[in-house]
């Protein structure tokens, strides 16, 4: 469902993927939204350089999506309420346009497999429909966990029982079920333990860069201006992590029914430690982080200016706004740091590893990891392209940014450890598992 030219997050895994796998035997058929309905439907901004990445051979088929108009969001809030929501829509919109001309194409190119990444959720069961229909195994791609994604409160206990046997029932129709970390495989085999762990497979994210093995890159401390740079979203909002923490008894009507059967705080996503640490630095160093300018790459969420109010750095930060992505990796030239966060899993480990930090691969440029326990905290620290500083000890996290600012560093890419997440490598992953399941089917 997510596909270019729709510039949206989840779309560049699929679209990596197929940049790479006619080079390992495999003839990928692209099946999605028009363009046009999709950029409505998920909020985004079309960007036709993504095309680009496909190959000329590629096949593509977009079909119509009924009633696309309804998707269009009030606010961010709703976007991500529709969007994340296990129960979504837009399989039921799609499946009649969809089912008048799949058949068609299925018998025109004779495909051995089907493959559907999620979210949106939906797509799942629309994928399993039509592999029973047409005695096609599928696979499904997790880019997140679903019942568990603690992204917001479940309506209740009983919604969430009813997802968890809706969950299983497609990992169990699945050929194969992937996961973008190991994180996300421990998850699936904790809340799945009827299937069989062999059905789970790890195929990470990755990036295209290529990887200088012989040369350090070093930060040198600018005399003038300090850029540090983020781009994408943050998914966070306010009211819906204080709906998230807020005790039942303190919760009013239907809300008081509201089950999470995995809390994350999402706070920790947006900047707010990084701007409480500049915040520390700038009462112990004033003219180091007035030399500071904050740039942000992507739409500006409502609630930044106030947060930027709140830590007296308004005159630090710029935004640009939503960029296409050629033009968002030129903007991140100017930068001098990259900036990265996570969300912080309540008693786990954060699962997340977006495909954003790879494009920070290559760029010679250190990231500033303001990181929970988990995938992401750990590629920095093995990659070694960045420092982690820990959003719960304020002091220590402001420390750690005076210290390389002032004095500099050097940084020697972990190439061993960076080789396993180039795109070329994780594609011929991708297609060693689709061969093997048409050898065995």
């Amino acid at each position: 469902m997510e596909f270019a030219p729709v510039n949206t997050t989840g779309n560049f895994r699929s679209l990596k993927f197929i940049k790479y796998l006619g080079n390992f035997g495999i003839q990928p058929i692209i099946v999605s939204f028009l363009p046009e309905e999709a950029a409505k439907i998920f909020n985004a901004k079309i960007d036709y350089g993504l095309l680009n990445e496909l190959p000329p051979e590629s096949i593509i088929y977009r079909i119509h999506c009924d009633n696309f108009k309804g998707y269009r969001f009030k606010k961010v809030k709703d976007f991500f309420e529709i969007y994340f929501s296990i129960k979504d829509s837009l399989a039921k919109r799609w499946k009649t346009y969809l089912f008048a001309e799949i058949g068609s194409i299925i018998k025109r190119h004779q495909p051995k497999l089907l493959f559907t990444s999620l979210p949106p959720f939906s797509s799942g069961m629309l994928t399993a429909e039509i592999s029973e229909k047409y005695k096609i195994p599928f696979v499904l791609d997790m880019r997140d966990l679903w019942s568990h994604l603690g992204f917001a409160p479940l309506a209740s206990i009983f919604h969430y029982w009813v997802n968890l046997k809706e969950e299983r029932k497609l990992y169990k129709l699945a050929a194969a079920v992937i996961g973008v970390t190991p994180q996300m495989i421990k998850t699936f085999h904790k809340v799945q333990p009827a299937l069989s762990p062999e059905r789970f497979h790890y195929i990470s994210n990755g990036f295209d860069n290529d990887l200088d093995s012989s040369e350090d890159f070093e930060y040198i401390p600018s005399k003038d201006r300090i850029v540090i740079g983020y781009t994408g979203s943050f998914y966070y909002d306010p009211e819906r992590r204080k709906n998230t923490f807020r005790p039942w008894w303190k919760k009013r009507g239907h809300h008081m029914l509201e089950y999470n059967p995995a809390k994350m705080d999402w706070l920790y996503r947006s900047p707010f430690f990084f701007f409480k640490a500049l915040a520390w630095l700038k009462k112990v160093n004033p003219p180091l982080v007035n030399s500071i300018r904050i740039e942000f790459i992507g739409r500006k969420p409502y609630w930044i200016d106030s947060m930027l109010k709140e830590f007296d750095l308004t005159q630090n930060f710029f935004s640009h706004g939503f960029v296409s992505y050629d033009e968002s990796l030129r903007i991140q030239e100017g930068f001098d740091i990259l900036l990265a966060t996570s969300e912080k899993y309540i008693n786990d480990e954060h699962y997340c590893l977006p495909s954003k930090i790879f494009d920070f691969v290559g760029q010679k440029k250190p990231i500033l990891g303001f990181v929970t326990e988990g995938i992401q905290k750990e590629f920095i620290q093995k990659s070694g392209l960045g420092i982690i500083c820990d959003p719960d000890d304020t002091e220590s996290a402001g420390e750690a940014i005076s210290k390389l600012l002032l004095n500099g560093r050097k940084f020697k890419a972990n190439t061993d450890y960076l080789a396993g997440f180039h795109r070329s490598h994780l594609s011929e992953q991708l297609a060693l598992l689709f061969h093997n399941l048409v050898d065995q089917s």
